[in-house]
């Protein structure tokens, strides 16, 4: 009896043995997580590229979880994905992107966050995928929804190496081939062309290096002639302000004798005028004159009379030479005519004070004082106009002495 209850409760024991080893088996395919609550995400993809019921899902390169189901739509593929664990948080801005890998090809869904922020250990321990824990503006929460891309994998790498086998296949290639020969061939010759052009700029640089020699040599030569025009220069711009000053007063003296032009013109008329006036008064006294010392007066006259008339031609010849340095000299020759005219007059008037008596050689003696006066007159100013020249010359003088003394 003891035999038979122990093979029953064997049996027994087996069955429920197996019956729990076989629901392990069917929780742990289902993805039961007994460490953990579990999240779902969807992820919508333009191509699947190998994803199937089972594939893993991970996240920084490593599994937290796996594809529950894919739903094919018209225009992409909505992928159910599901996290093992809710203490795995996945930030908001995240990519989710199909990879393959090993030599088989494994396909995977990554979740590759796009973003370098990163979450504080102080949000990591209140925040949660379910709600209300769940901050959407952080992290992805329960049931949210994600556009995904189709990354790299095997079969995009055939069809692109069957797309380049099929190109180089063609005639193109064939083309290409004969253009690279041709184009090797005038790279030869260019070669050749450029070896040539290379001894000839070898040549050209000799020469430059000649004539780099010889410009030196002129520049040195020229650096020394360079100098003596500074130096020039210097000594030119030192004697700049007294060139000034000179050719200042040069055009103030022609200005000044181009303003007075027209009365050292009327002083001439007036003295010529005044010797006529003299002449017809010593025709008239001449019957007194010859009883009063004749012979000395009428030379005093005539010498009068030579006196202007040179001094008359001088003073003409001095207004259109006054640029000539003799100018001033003959200046000075009309004021020593002027003065010999002027003594000769106080002369002739000695002589007349001892003329008495007759109304008519008082009247003659009237207007040869008169005559007198005019020509005193023109005498003093020909002598102001003088002296300014005089002045205007000492001054140009005084520069040009200035000048020459300047070191």
């Amino acid at each position: 009896m003891r035999t038979r209850a122990v093979r029953e409760g064997s049996v027994g024991l087996l069955v429920i043995l197996s019956l729990g080893l076989m629901m392990g088996i069917i929780l742990w395919i289902r993805g039961f997580n007994l460490g953990g609550r579990s999240y779902t995400l969807q992820v919508e993809l333009a191509d699947a590229l190998g994803l199937n019921i089972g594939s893993p899902v991970k996240f920084r390169g490593v599994k937290v979880g796996s594809i529950t189901q894919l739903q094919p739509q018209a225009n992409s593929v909505l992928v159910d994905v599901e996290i093992n664990s809710q203490t795995v948080l996945i930030p908001r801005q995240t990519i989710a992107e199909t990879s393959q890998s090993g030599f088989v090809g494994q396909a995977a869904l990554e979740f590759r966050p796009a973003s370098q922020d990163k979450l504080t250990e102080g949000s990591l321990a209140r925040l949660s995928p379910f709600t209300p824990d769940c901050d959407p503006q952080l992290i992805l929460c329960q049931g949210d929804r994600l556009q995904g891309v189709s990354g790299n994998n095997l079969e995009e790498l055939i069809r692109a190496t069957m797309q380049i086998a099929n190109q180089l296949g063609g005639s193109d290639l064939k083309a290409t081939l004969n253009n690279l020969s041709t184009a090797a061939a005038d790279v030869s010759k260019l070669t050749k062309t450029t070896q040539v052009t290379l001894k000839d700029i070898s040549r050209a640089v000799r020469s430059i290096n000649q004539l780099s020699l010889e410009t030196r040599q002129q520049l040195s030569s020229l650096g020394t002639v360079t100098q003596a025009v500074v130096t020039a220069a210097t000594e030119v711009e030192k004697l700049g302000p007294a060139s000034i000053r000179v050719s200042e007063a040069a055009d103030q003296i022609i200005s000044l004798v181009q303003v007075n032009r027209g009365t050292l013109i009327n002083t001439l008329d007036n003295m010529q005028a005044a010797s006529r006036d003299l002449r017809v008064a010593i025709h008239n006294l001449s019957p007194l004159i010859s009883r009063v010392q004749a012979s000395q007066l009428i030379e005093n006259l005539d010498l009068l009379a030579a006196n202007g008339a040179q001094a008359s031609a001088s003073l003409k010849t001095l207004t259109d030479t006054l640029n000539n340095p003799a100018t001033l000299r003959d200046l000075n020759q009309t004021l020593e005519s002027a003065k010999v005219i002027l003594r000769n007059t106080q002369k002739i008037t000695t002589d007349l004070d001892e003329i008495t008596g007759n109304p008519e050689v008082r009247q003659n003696l009237i207007r040869f004082i008169n005559a007198l006066g005019k020509l005193v007159s023109s005498s003093q100013e020909l002598q102001d106009q003088v002296q300014v020249a005089q002045q205007g010359s000492l001054n140009s003088m005084s520069l040009v002495k200035g000048t020459e003394q300047q070191p």
